[in-house]
């Protein structure tokens, strides 16, 4: 008799996203906001190149006699594009980063002929498609597949695509896919590996390789002679019958607001980056200078106030994060020097310790008039120069001393880890609450909801919002900071970190610390940084700069040429009715 059977070990614990902040509520807005494009698949030629990959097996390879199978026969062709891209680079990547096992390829001793089967450049089984691009391309449409839409995140502790999307078999392409195939087609199909039917090989000749690479590495997209870029535009802009979705339609304006707010930065004597972009999104301008700041207002096309709106929301969901991470950082911090545990009774009061008024002063000049937990969440906006009982007075401006742009500065530069912690992330979780609540309008705030699937698990404004409400009524801001944060600490801290541990697969083992009752106990982890994170902001950066839209210079990126032709043809063309 069998009683006990072990069927799965479970997962090790992680420290990673301890609240589940990142790969849920911003997983999903991100989602929206840049469909198919996550921060796994920052290169746009892949998703012509596994289009054609595909199709070269099937018309050439399939059911022949040296038949390799698809999947051997897709990872055949990567191997070939990786090596010969490498070699034509005389052992670099290509130009801009994201070339799936470039490093393996400049290991390799130089030799006549490679062997593309036997070398193994990545460990995943199905190469960088498996790995990275599958989940895209699928939900792009590109391939004939029975599922309408699949999950193309990545998983916490493999940045790889779930084994859900990695399993799902892909035999044939779509319409779309045969156009993105044809495309890359007609820039490879002079090459020996292509027009000699070398393909359909194992071992391939050096030079063969370097010549294809010359052709077909990522950073050739922007080269005169690659065909597959106007497509590719076409799709990422969904600028085809295909692509009518709304999903489709938001990273399309997404990327034109990319677009705007790089010529809007350059006109303001600034570059784009995530700060930049989030200013201009969450603020309406760009803050100017290191130490004495300057702001400058920046007005958008009308078309783009929709999905700047959206991007709104999404930098409100990342100043959240900030804050409830630095408390996690704090709470961390207090009890890891604590074996037998804190009691719930405890933990606030160890979040306020006496070293705390001393510490904010020199920081930021701020003066507590008393204990902070014994004031108000009035009392402590006041001191940071809001009034929260003017309504024209609820909302500081970017470049003020104490704005949630520079509170979250501290924070994530190292005051996370310090006395000071609990002022500014409280601070910073008030000033977002009541920001959202004068001026995101009700579709917005509504769409933000939607993203909340669970109540419980899923942490976002609209439910620190109700659960504000909820414990202490309309009038919250006057309870102590003591009440609030008692409650915050407890339900989003020490609960939301436990629920994730379950969530997570760890088998109610958390990460960071356990509970026992009432008692909280750390574990040997630690966490210092409550960063919040932009993962797909970068990754459409380079898919725009790889469409020749922008360029990366030595002040950031900036539009090209046809960058600017192309976001006014394309803005002229949104705004036709």
């Amino acid at each position: 008799m069998r009683l006990l059977h072990w069927t799965k070990e479970l997962p090790k614990a992680s420290e990673a996203d301890p609240l589940g902040l990142e790969l849920r509520v911003s997983a999903r807005l991100s989602n929206e906001l840049l469909y198919c494009i996550t921060s796994i698949t920052p290169r746009a030629r892949y998703y012509a190149f596994f289009p054609w990959a595909l199709q070269d097996y099937n018309e050439r390879e399939r059911l022949t006699k040296g038949d390799r199978g698809r999947v051997q026969g897709v990872l055949a062709r990567e191997r070939a594009m990786v090596l010969g891209a490498v070699l034509h680079h005389e052992g670099a990547a290509c130009d801009g980063g994201g070339l799936g096992g470039s490093d393996k390829a400049d290991e390799l001793e130089r030799s006549r002929y490679y062997d593309l089967i036997a070398w193994r450049h990545l460990k995943n089984s199905q190469g960088q498609f498996g790995a990275a691009y599958k989940g895209s391309l699928i939900n792009l449409g590109v391939f004939k597949a029975d599922d309408e839409e699949v999950s193309e995140d990545v998983e916490a502790d493999t940045n790889e695509l779930d084994e859900k999307t990695q399993s799902i078999e892909i035999r044939e392409l779509s319409p779309l896919g045969q156009r993105l195939a044809n495309a890359f087609k007609k820039s490879v199909q002079t090459t020996a590996y292509v027009a000699q039917a070398q393909t359909l090989k194992n071992k391939v000749a050096s030079d063969v390789l370097t010549e294809f690479g010359k052709k077909a590495g990522l950073c050739e997209i922007t080269h005169k002679n690659a065909k597959d870029r106007d497509v590719l535009r076409e799709v990422f802009f969904a600028a085809c019958e295909e692509l009518n979705r709304p999903s489709h339609h938001r990273r399309r304006m997404s990327l034109l607001l990319f677009l705007e707010c790089a010529a809007k930065a350059k006109e303001a004597g600034a570059s784009l980056d995530e700060r930049t972009f989030s200013d201009i999104c969450y603020f309406d301008a760009i803050v100017l200078g290191d130490e004495e700041r300057t702001r400058q207002e920046v007005v958008l096309s009308t078309s783009l106030s929709d999905i700047q709106q959206r991007w709104r929301v999404f930098a409100t969901q990342g100043y959240l994060a900030v804050a409830l991470q630095s408390l996690l950082v704090a709470v961390v911090r207090q009890i890891r020097d604590q074996p037998a545990g804190v009691e719930r009774t405890q933990l606030v009061r160890l979040l306020n310790p006496p070293s705390l008024t001393e510490r904010l002063k020199e920081v930021s000049g701020l003066e507590l008039p008393g204990d902070f937990l014994q004031m108000t969440p009035r009392d402590t906006l006041a001191l940071c120069g809001l009034d929260v009982r003017d309504p024209g007075q609820s909302a500081l401006s970017a470049e003020a001393p104490f704005s949630e742009r520079q509170l979250e500065e501290w924070l994530i530069e190292d005051e996370a880890n310090e006395a000071s912690c609990v002022v500014l992330a409280a601070t910073l979780l008030y000033q977002i609450v009541l920001r959202h609540k004068q001026r995101c309008p009700v579709q917005f705030n509504n769409w933000y909801g939607q993203q909340i699937h669970n109540h419980y698990a899923d942490v976002a404004l609209p439910g620190i919002i109700r659960f504000f409400e909820d414990e202490f009524g309309k009038h919250w801001v006057e309870r102590t900071n003591g009440e609030i944060l008692d409650r915050i600490v407890w339900r989003f801290i020490v609960r939301q970190h436990q629920t994730m541990s379950y969530e997570r697969g760890f088998g109610g083992v958390a990460p960071l610390f356990h509970v026992d009752g009432t008692r909280v106990v750390a574990t040997e982890m630690d966490y210092t940084n409550p960063r919040a994170k932009n993962p797909r902001f970068r990754p459409a950066l380079r898919i725009l700069a790889d469409l020749k839209l922008i360029v990366e210079g030595d002040e950031g990126y900036e539009l090209t040429e046809e960058g600017e032709t192309w976001l006014a043809t394309e803005l002229a063309r949104t705004a036709r009715p």
